[in-house]
C-alpha cells in the first residue's frame, strides 16, 4: 500500500474510532460501577478506554479539545492515586478508582464526540429517565423500610402499581444525586422539541420531577431551587438589578434560616425534622473536619474507608456507624487528600470562570437554553455536594454523570470564545505559578509545623494499616504500629503540642492500658482541640481508668450523645469484670451512673 494512502486508511480509521467516542469509556465506568476487580476485566476496560487517545492525534491532530479544567481533573487523577496508596484495604477503594477514571474519560469523550450536543443531551435524559423509571415504579418493593412521611407513603403507593422487579436497591439520596443534574435539561429538551419529542420530553421531565419528589432529598431541592432563582436572574437584561436581586434573595435567605435555627415555630413538624437533621450532619461535619486533621496530606483511602476509620478513630467505637461524610468537601479530602481538595477548587474555579466568559461572550440561537441547562444541572449537583456527596462515596454509580454533565457544558460553551479568549491561557499559567510561589513563600515560616503534620499524617496511616487492614497477621500490624509511634514521635519533636500525634499516642497508651502515659499524651492534645469528640472521649476514658472521676465526667458529659456513652460504659463494666479487674468495672459502672442522673 503506497504511503499516501496509508496515511489516508490510518486517518479514516482513526476518525471512525473517535465516532464512538462515548462508548470507549463506558466498560471502563460499568467495571468501576460494579466493583469487578478481575485483573484480565479490569485491564480491558483501562485498554478500551485508552482507544480514542491514541485515535484522536492520527484523525485530529490532537488529544483533545481545549480545556478549562484539564488540569484540575488530572490533579484529581493524581489525589486518587495517593488515595489509593494509603488506602487500609485496597478491596474497598478499587472500585471507586476505576469510576473515577471511567468518569473522566467520559468527560472528555462528551467533549470531543462529533455527536450532535442535541443528541447527547437527549441521551443522558434517557439514561436518567431509565434510571427514575425504576426507582418510580420499583419503590413498594425496594427495601426502604426506613423511609418514612407522607412522601414515602405516595412512592409506595404509586410503586405498588408495577411487578416486583426489584435487582438493586439504591439510596433515595443517591438516586435524588443522579436525577437532579438532568432535570433542567429535559426541560428545555421538551420546550425545544416538536410532535413526538415534545411529548417524550415531557414526560420524561414529569418522571424524573416525581422521581426527585419521593426521593425526599431536600438538598437536591434547595439545589434546583438555587437553580432555577440564577436562571430567572439571568434573564434579567439589567446588570445591575441583578446584582441587587441576588444580593437581597440571597440576605433573605440566610436571615430566614437564622431566625428558624433560633426558634422552630410550633406546629411545624417539617422544619423540627428538617433542623434536627441540620444538627446531627453540623455534628457530622465538625467530627469529619478533625478526622481530615489527623490525615491532611494523603486523606484516608478512596471509596468505602471512611466508615471504619470514622468509628475507629473518631467516635472511638469498634463497630460501623456512618458510612461517609455527606459534604462534598470532606469526602473529595478524606478521600484523595490535598491534591484532592486542590483539584476540587481548581475545578469549580475554572469551570465557573468559563461559564462567566460564555454567558459574557453569549451563544446563538437554542445552544444557549442548553448551555444553561447542562452548567446549572451541575450547580444543583455541588449545592446539593453541601450536604450529601453521593458521587464520591459508596453511591459510586452516580458519580459518571456528574462529569458528563460538566465535559457536554464545556463542549456546548467553548464555540462561543474568541481566539483571543482563548489567549488568556498563557496568562492563566503565569497566574497558576505565581500562586504557587506565593503560597510556597507564606508557607516557608509554617515548615516545622508542616512537616510535623506530615509525620503526623504518615503516622496516622501506618496506625490504621495496623488496626484495620485485613491482610496483616499480628507481626504485621506490631510492625505498622511500631512504624506509626515513631512518626508520631518525629512529629512531636518539630511540634511537641501537635494535637494528632499527641491524641493518637494517647490512644494506643489506651489500648495497651498504660493509663498513666496515654492521660500525659491526651492531656497535651486538649488544649488545641477543646471541641474534638475524640479528644474529650480517649482523655475522659484515661481519666476514668485512672480513677480521676470528677474530671472524666466533665470531659464526658461533653460528648454529643450521652446515652451510647453510658450503654458503652455498662459494656466496659460487663468487659473489665470478665478481665477480673473489678476497680476498673467499679469505675465504668460508677460514670454510667452520674451521667444517668442529669
Amino acid at each position: 500500500m503506497p504511503g499516501s494512502e496509508k496515511r489516508t486508511f490510518l486517518s479514516r480509521a482513526a476518525a471512525a474510532v473517535a465516532a464512538l467516542e462515548l462508548l470507549w469509556p463506558l466498560p471502563l465506568v460499568a467495571v468501576g460501577m460494579a466493583g469487578i476487580t478481575s485483573p484480565a476485566i479490569v485491564g480491558g476496560s483501562i485498554a478500551l478506554a485508552l482507544v480514542p487517545w491514541l485515535a484522536r492525534p492520527v484523525a485530529f491532530g490532537r488529544l483533545t479539545r481545549r480545556v478549562c479544567v484539564g488540569g484540575a481533573l488530572a490533579l484529581l487523577v493524581a489525589g486518587a492515586l495517593v488515595g489509593m496508596g494509603v488506602t487500609y484495604d485496597p478491596a474497598l477503594s478499587w472500585p471507586t478508582l476505576l469510576t473515577l477514571l471511567g468518569s473522566v474519560n467520559l468527560f472528555f469523550a462528551v467533549l470531543n464526540t462529533p455527536a450532535s450536543p442535541r443528541r447527547v443531551g437527549a441521551g443522558w435524559v434517557a439514561v436518567a429517565g431509565l434510571v427514575a423509571l425504576y426507582f418510580v415504579g420499583q419503590y413498594a418493593h425496594l427495601d426502604y423500610s426506613g423511609e418514612t412521611g407522607r412522601l414515602a407513603r405516595l412512592g409506595r403507593m404509586t410503586g405498588s402499581l408495577m411487578p416486583d422487579l426489584a435487582f438493586f436497591t439504591p439510596h433515595p439520596n443517591a438516586v435524588s444525586g443522579f436525577l437532579e443534574g438532568v432535570f433542567l435539561l429535559s426541560l428545555v429538551l421538551a420546550r425545544q422539541s416538536r410532535g413526538a419529542g415534545r411529548v417524550a420530553g415531557g414526560a420524561a421531565t414529569v418522571l424524573l420531577g416525581y422521581g426527585l419528589l419521593i426521593s425526599g432529598s431536600r438538598g437536591a431541592w434547595a439545589g434546583l431551587a438555587v437553580a432555577a432563582g440564577i436562571w430567572a436572574l439571568l434573564l434579567i437584561p439589567n446588570r445591575r438589578l441583578r446584582l441587587a436581586l441576588a444580593g437581597g434573595g440571597g440576605t433573605i435567605a440566610l436571615l430566614s434560616i437564622c431566625l428558624l435555627a433560633r426558634r422552630v415555630p410550633a406546629g411545624q413538624p417539617l422544619l423540627a425534622s428538617l433542623l434536627e437533621t441540620a444538627s446531627r450532619r453540623f455534628v457530622l461535619y465538625r467530627n469529619s473536619f478533625y478526622l481530615l486533621g489527623d490525615y491532611p496530606f494523603t486523606g484516608i483511602g478512596l471509596g468505602d474507608a471512611f466508615a471504619m476509620v470514622y468509628s475507629r478513630y473518631q467516635l472511638l467505637i469498634p463497630h460501623l456507624f456512618l458510612t461517609y461524610p455527606h459534604n462534598l468537601f470532606l469526602a473529595v479530602g478524606l478521600g484523595y487528600g490535598l491534591l484532592g481538595l486542590a483539584a476540587l477548587a481548581w475545578l469549580l474555579v475554572g469551570f465557573y470562570r468559563f461559564v462567566v466568559r460564555v454567558e459574557r461572550s453569549g451563544l446563538r440561537g437554542g445552544s444557549l437554553p442548553l448551555f444553561r441547562a447542562a452548567w446549572l444541572g451541575a450547580t444543583v449537583t455541588f449545592v446539593h455536594g453541601l450536604t450529601d456527596s453521593p458521587q464520591f462515596s459508596s453511591s459510586r454509580w452516580t458519580m459518571p454523570m456528574l462529569f458528563a454533565l460538566l465535559g457536554w457544558a464545556v463542549a456546548l460553551g467553548t464555540p462561543a470564545l474568541t481566539q483571543g479568549d482563548e489567549g488568556l491561557r498563557r496568562r492563566r499559567w503565569v497566574a497558576a505559578a505565581a500562586t504557587v510561589v506565593l503560597l510556597t513563600l507564606v508557607g516557608l515560616p509554617f515548615g516545622r509545623p508542616l512537616a510535623s503534620a506530615w509525620y503526623a499524617n504518615l503516622g496516622a496511616v501506618h496506625q490504621t494499616w495496623a488496626d484495620l487492614s485485613p491482610d496483616l497477621d499480628e507481626a504485621g500490624r506490631e510492625t505498622e504500629l511500631t512504624r506509626a509511634v515513631a512518626y508520631f514521635q518525629q512529629a512531636l519533636c518539630l511540634n511537641p503540642s501537635q494535637p494528632a500525634a499527641n491524641r493518637r499516642l494517647g490512644m494506643i497508651a489506651l489500648d495497651r492500658r498504660e493509663f498513666d502515659a496515654a492521660v500525659t499524651y491526651l492531656e497535651r492534645a486538649y488544649p488545641q482541640e477543646r471541641e474534638n469528640q475524640a479528644t474529650l472521649k480517649a482523655l475522659g476514658l484515661a481519666y476514668l481508668w485512672t480513677g480521676r472521676l470528677d474530671p472524666a465526667e466533665e470531659l464526658l458529659r461533653q460528648l454529643d450523645v450521652q446515652s451510647e456513652m453510658v450503654e458503652e460504659l455498662n459494656a466496659w463494666r460487663w468487659w473489665w469484670h470478665t478481665q477480673d479487674r473489678d476497680d476498673l468495672s467499679a469505675y465504668a459502672a460508677g460514670m454510667a451512673q452520674r451521667l444517668s442522673q442529669r
